[in-house]
């Protein structure tokens, strides 16, 4: 039973206490009231003893409610501390848990750009090998030419001695040669000069056994050279050269090789 229900018990109590006096009181108009007064005295006594039988029972109970309230502001009170102590603890462990979340972020960032600066480095380290490997065949691959190339420098060397030593010997015959033209009155010049050089012309004009053709000094041409004369794939005659000029020379046939008459356009060279 709780504080109010044991007020109202005892308001209850106390009015049928009221109402019993009352009561007798009405009676007493019909009894003998020495009697009734005695008896209302004793009922009152009585009635009395009971109010404070009663009044001690509200004060304990008072007392105890006071105890109870105390208590319950007491722990109320504990209640409290002990909430705001949770609350300060709530409030640091989630203020732990952003910080940890913020760390946890930056360090998931740097791991990501971990991540990336691996990869990266992989494929550095892929593009290394690959390039390593490349060196390494182009350095066997150089090895091989430096072999060949060492190979063809001695080969070469023994070429240059051998050549050395041909030259030597043709440089004694030339000497030999020399000073037998010399004493034979002959000139290096004499002997070349007659010798045409490898070129091709064509026929520009003809008149009787003279003819002219695209060719000249520029070429190499002089006077006594030979060419032959065709038409196609067919030998038409020879002619000797009597003039040149710088691009252009004057032949004169001769009639003992003449096939047939020469034409305009006639194919001309000295490489056959």
């Amino acid at each position: 039973m709780n504080l109010t229900g044991k007020i109202l018990t005892f308001l209850i109590l106390f009015l049928s206490v009221a109402f019993l006096v009352l009561a007798v009181m009405v009676g007493a108009t019909h009894r003998n009231w020495k009697e009734v007064a005695n008896d209302n005295k004793q009922k009152l006594q009585e009635a009395r003893n009971v109010l404070n039988t009663y009044k001690g029972k509200s004060e304990e109970i008072n007392k105890k409610l006071n105890a109870e309230r105390v208590a319950r502001r007491l722990q109320l009170a504990q209640l409290e501390s002990q909430l705001n102590t949770a609350r300060a603890e709530r409030d640091d462990k989630e203020k732990s848990l952003r910080q940890a979340l913020e760390i946890s972020e930056v360090n998931q960032e740097a791991l990501n750009n971990a991540e990336k600066r691996l990869t990266e480095k992989d494929q550095q380290v892929t593009r290394l090998n690959d390039q390593n490997k490349n060196l390494i065949d182009e350095i066997a691959s150089k090895q091989q030419s430096v072999v060949n190339l060492t190979t063809q420098v001695y080969t070469l060397q023994g070429e240059q001695k051998n050549m050395e030593t041909l030259l030597a010997q043709q440089t004694d015959q030339l000497a030999k040669r020399v000073k037998v033209m010399s004493a034979l009155g002959i000139g290096i010049d004499e002997l070349t000069d007659q010798i045409p050089p490898e070129v091709e012309g064509v026929v520009l004009r003809t008149m009787d056994n003279l003819i002219a053709i695209s060719v000249g000094s520029d070429d190499g041409v002089r006077p006594g050279h030979i060419f032959d004369i065709y038409r196609g794939d067919r030998f038409v005659g020879k002619a000797e050269i009597t003039r040149a000029r710088e691009n252009m020379s004057a032949a004169r046939l001769i009639p003992e090789f003449l096939q047939s008459p020469v034409a305009e356009g006639d194919y001309v060279t000295t490489k056959f």
